[in-house]
């Protein structure tokens, strides 16, 4: 978003609470209580306190959502965005560019294999209940490290305008409304040295994450009000994450075959993964939700891959990763063969393949983040999180590697052994945490008493209060929500550059978190 409000004649003061580097009293201030299913312990594994955010630990895989996922679905409650799959796709083609990809849209179907230059496979499964689906991955090339992700942060400063203003170290701790909470005038934050500073704007969008977000406007109450934008008690709810793990068990030795076809594939220097997804018609006729599946590798600790790209990054581990390369040499060679020739991924050496699932979650009211009692060193509420699941999640799951392992088996393909607990309809295991996608505790939608923020990320009732990230998101889909996140903060630059022009001098100041 600060990119794309560069050189646009608005005064921005990007605030982010981090720093350049990470830092360990700056990570403490991502503690959270939790109260609800168990979540990744290590916060910094699904939220970093620095600038470029969670892009530090992501895992790179982006496509856009599905059209069904903007439905308002009569067996899914609280669905329905007031947006259609067709207003995001020229955000999700700009977005190629932040993320560098090699399409923003198109690629997550059967329209794959024309933008690689394949032929499809003769063989398919039923498009009744299941749809080829495909991620693509990130990639920097301004790192020479080979395939890096995309790091937001790591060339931000040179990519601004001299418009904006970044100004790290700046934990923003509350927004600052009119008497009758009905604008915005600014807002407060605290430097690392605990003062508090006050800052005017006449517009705020805050782009902290699913957490983060929620804990602002709660903190942000003044006499009996119960947080800014939160007068019919919406702030904080309908947390959804990813419900992700395995669900059934290939065996190695005959697996050859369903690696290349749901393998990755090399198309112009980016990887793509193929995988499949639920179509529309099973999830209508079953009332499922929406629901993909992958092969998910367990890596060898002497994978030659992983060894070669430590000898590339300047940080092998002598002797061993000199040991595996000289062992593992056969595989080198095919995955050479792989890349250059068949144009695609690299074999890997593997431990176990799993068939991964990925779930969309039941929109919860009482799934959410509160205020805990506790508070952060700068005297901020820790978020109180109680994140729930709901048992549509678990049939949902149940009955895609059902539906997977039957046909892979009918196309002629290895299939898979289910996991015990999908045999046995059983809950979906505790193993199965966050993943660092939190979804929907701002939640958009037309009717204000259903949600927090309106089609224009808006704040309800708050002018000049906006918000962006998977928090807008009234559910979730079952896709990794970075590509479209990058979407609306795209959209978002657009309106607030619309809008903002017309009333100038403005200043506009985004929060990073």
């Amino acid at each position: 978003m600060a990119q794309e409000l560069s050189n646009s004649g608005l005064k921005v003061v990007l605030l982010e609470s981090g720093g350049l580097e990470r830092k360990s009293d700056i990570d403490a201030l991502d503690d959270i209580e939790n109260v609800g299913r168990p979540r990744a312990k290590d916060q910094w594994s699904v939220r970093n306190r620095i600038l470029g955010g969670s892009s530090h630990t992501w895992g790179g895989r982006c496509a856009g959502f599905d059209a069904i996922d903007f439905e308002e679905r009569a067996w899914v409650p609280f669905s329905g965005w007031p947006i259609e799959m067709q207003d995001m796709i020229p955000y999700l083609d700009r977005s190629a560019g932040y993320l560098g990809l090699v399409v923003g849209s198109g690629f997550s179907d059967q329209r794959f294999w024309a933008i690689a230059n394949k032929k499809p496979p003769e063989t398919n499964v039923d498009p009744s209940l299941l749809l080829p689906f495909f991620w693509q991955f990130s990639r920097d090339d301004a790192e020479s490290y080979p395939f890096e992700y995309m790091r937001f942060g790591r060339h931000l400063a040179a990519r601004l305008g001299k418009n904006i203003t970044l100004v790290t170290g700046a934990t923003v701790q509350r927004i600052v409304a009119t008497e009758a909470a009905s604008a915005v005038r600014g807002l407060e934050f605290s430097t690392l040295d605990g003062r508090k500073h006050m800052l005017a704007a006449s517009a705020i969008a805050l782009c902290a994450g699913g957490i983060e977000n929620a804990r602002i406007l709660l903190n942000s109450k003044k006499g009996n009000r119960a947080g800014l934008g939160n007068d019919r008690d919406q702030v904080g709810r309908y947390l959804m994450d990813h419900l992700r793990g395995p669900t059934a068990f290939f065996k190695l030795a005959s697996s050859e075959a369903v690696q290349r076809r749901f393998g990755r594939y090399n198309v112009k220097g980016r990887f793509f993964r193929a995988g499949l997804r639920l179509s529309p018609d099973i999830q209508r006729r079953e009332a499922l939700l929406n629901c993909a599946a992958w092969l998910g590798e367990d890596i060898a600790p002497d994978d030659p891959w992983d060894a070669l790209r430590r000898f590339a990054g300047r940080s092998p581990r002598l002797p061993r990763d000199a040991i595996s390369l000289i062992i593992n040499s056969g595989l080198i060679i095919r995955g050479a063969r792989d890349y250059f020739g068949a144009r695609n991924g690299v074999p890997r050496k593997l431990e176990n393949l799993t068939l991964d699932c990925m779930c969309e979650q039941v929109p919860d009211a009482n799934s959410r983040v509160t205020l805990s009692d506790r508070r952060d060193r700068l005297g901020m509420r820790l978020p109180r999180v109680d994140w729930r699941s709901h048992p549509d999640e678990a049939r949902t799951m149940h009955r895609m590697a059902e539906l997977v392992a039957a046909e892979l088996a009918r196309i002629g393909l290895p299939q898979p052994t289910l996991a015990d607990w999908v045999r046995d309809r059983a809950e979906i295991p505790q193993s199965f945490v966050d993943v660092a996608h939190p979804t929907g505790t701002t939640r958009m939608s037309s009717d204000p008493a259903k949600s927090v923020v309106d089609a224009n990320c808006e704040v309800h009732g708050v002018r000049g209060l906006f918000v962006s990230g998977s928090s807008v998101f009234p559910t979730a889909g079952h896709c990794n929500p970075t590509q479209m996140i990058v979407a609306m903060a795209v959209r978002l630059a657009d309106h607030l550059k619309a809008r903002m022009t017309r009333s100038v001098p403005a200043k506009v100041t985004a929060n990073a978190g």
